[in-house]
């Protein structure tokens, strides 16, 4: 360096090297600091793709593809049955109500290949309190279906309607964890508009024959 004498030289690079010193220590403790908050972090839970209702769904709603959308799920919040391919929901009737982001399963979902409605029918889907009389039920069987309103009276409100499908869930016999059972029939457009909308009102309840 001219004009520098060689003390002033060495005074220069000794107080370079204690800057360096000290930005190299500043980055070596925001590294260590970084590396110990990553070991601390708990670790990401392990994750699977499923089918979710992309809005709120009612009972015997038909599922088309706006219905639905692909969603990751925590691995310990997949229920069984989890539904994950589109082409496997679509067509299918919800046996029960659901909400926005709820995962779609065969339990909570009925195919045209479990009941079949005819050309003038629709699938409607209801739960029943009484599942030892749900029991009793066989798919074909004829039904009268008795709603009945707060103050206990009793509404007929669909007869000799045709048990469709009787579906439960693998294990414990019910679906979703609620009581009772749920019973799927097939009735004409305008009974079974009737049924969907009481099956959100009343209790439900069947009359064999």
């Amino acid at each position: 360096m001219l004009g520098v004498t060689p003390a002033e030289a060495f005074t220069r690079l000794a107080r370079a090297a204690r800057w360096h010193r000290r930005s190299l220590g500043t980055v070596a403790a925001v590294i260590c600091l970084f590396a110990v908050l990553t070991l601390l972090a708990p670790a990401k839970p392990e994750t699977a793709l499923a089918l979710v209702a992309s809005h709120p769904l009612a009972a015997g709603t038909l599922l088309t593809e706006t219905d639905l959308r692909v969603s990751e799920i925590p691995l310990d919040y997949l229920p069984e049955g989890a539904l994950v391919d589109s082409a496997e929901a679509v067509g299918r009737t919800l046996t029960g109500a659901l909400t926005a982001g709820s995962v779609l399963t065969t339990a909570s979902t009925l195919s045209g290949r479990d009941g079949s409605a005819g050309p003038n029918e629709r699938l409607v889907p209801f739960r029943v309190p009484d599942a030892t009389t749900a029991a009793l039920l066989q798919v074909g069987d004829r039904i009268t279906v008795v709603g009945a309103t707060i103050d206990g009276t009793a509404i007929d409100l669909a007869s000799g309607v045709r048990v469709a499908a009787l579906p439960t869930a693998a294990g414990n016999g019910s679906l979703g964890g609620e009581s009772g059972a749920m019973v799927v029939v097939a009735a004409d457009p305008q009974t079974a508009a009737t049924l969907a909308a009481a099956s959100t009102q009343m209790r439900m309840a069947i009359v064999l024959g």
